[in-house]
């Protein structure tokens, strides 16, 4: 190898040489031809798909899911079912759609969250008391006792608790980082989501505390929901007003916290991208100056 390597080192000395000493002559070496492997359009990857336009499109989905199986369609059976039997059983049958989704969660997705363990067991407490007393609005505390629960879950949260490698997070950023929601820069292309969403909450202080702002905001509002249900309840005149108010004000009421989250989000990732730019340019200036 070593002379083969020797020989043709000095036949392209020998051939520079004779090239440089003809000015009329072409110089006769060639620069190798460019790669097409990038060029041809076979071998380019195809379009990657927008994970965050479908993590959008699930989520959209989802909620409206949700809003006709939790609210949408209790209403509607209890509405029917109370002009035929009590509106303790009206009541009961009514909760059952939100249950049956649970348990197929389970059993399909192989999935059970606290808020539906919360949802199944106040369902069972709140059918067995307004049985044994025959009063219908206890079945109807259920929902105000649910959100001061999951209020006060929020809110602790937000304490930093440090146990080996677990560490306490706002309920909020694990929520949206399951969904998959918000469109993170990635160190790539192929950058997983989770992974995105961990680099962000590590490494920016503007992140973390949006979701420590959103996380207290959602606890503090449904313990403060509580109490109002609690009114509507027993301030109606009757079970049928007491079902349509409490519904019509937990709609408002989490709507109005939607609307703050949206618009929160949306002027904290303006500052958020700024300050990214900001960071990135910080940086090349360092590099230029240390070059």
């Amino acid at each position: 190898m070593s002379h083969f390597k020797g020989s043709n080192q000095t036949d392209n000395e020998n051939h520079v040489i004779q090239s440089s000493g003809d000015l009329a002559s072409p110089v006769t070496l060639e620069t190798p031809a460019p790669s097409t492997t990038l060029e041809s359009p076979t071998t380019l990857k195809p379009p990657k798909i927008n994970q965050i336009q479908e993590s959008k499109k699930k989520m959209l989905l989802l909620s409206l899911l949700m809003l006709f199986v939790d609210i949408i369609l209790p209403l509607i059976l209890f509405t029917i079912l109370s002009r035929f039997i009590s509106d303790i059983l009206a009541l009961i049958i009514s909760g059952i759609p939100p249950i049956i989704s649970i348990i197929l969660n389970f059993i399909f997705r192989r999935k059970v969250n606290a808020t539906g363990i919360l949802s199944l067991t106040s369902f069972i407490a709140g059918t067995i008391m307004s049985l044994i007393q025959g009063d219908a609005r206890l079945y109807l505390l259920r929902e105000p006792i649910m959100s001061c629960t999951v209020g006060l879950v929020l809110l602790i949260t937000l304490i930093p608790i440090k146990v080996g490698s677990f560490q306490m997070r706002p309920l909020v950023f694990n929520y949206a980082k399951n969904l998959g929601i918000g469109d993170l820069k990635g160190l790539t292309e192929d950058e997983p989501i989770p992974e995105r969403w961990e680099r962000h909450w590590k490494t920016y202080a503007v992140f973390r505390r949006t979701f420590f702002v959103l996380t207290a905001v959602w606890g503090f509002a449904l313990i403060l929901d509580a109490p109002a249900r609690i009114i509507v309840i027993y301030k109606t005149k009757t079970i049928d007003r007491a079902v349509f108010f409490g519904v019509a004000f937990g709609f408002i009421w989490v709507n109005c916290l939607i609307l703050f989250t949206v618009i929160y989000v949306r002027r904290k990732k303006n500052l958020f991208e700024k300050q990214i730019k900001k960071e990135e340019a910080a940086a090349v200036a360092t590099a230029n100056k240390e070059v």
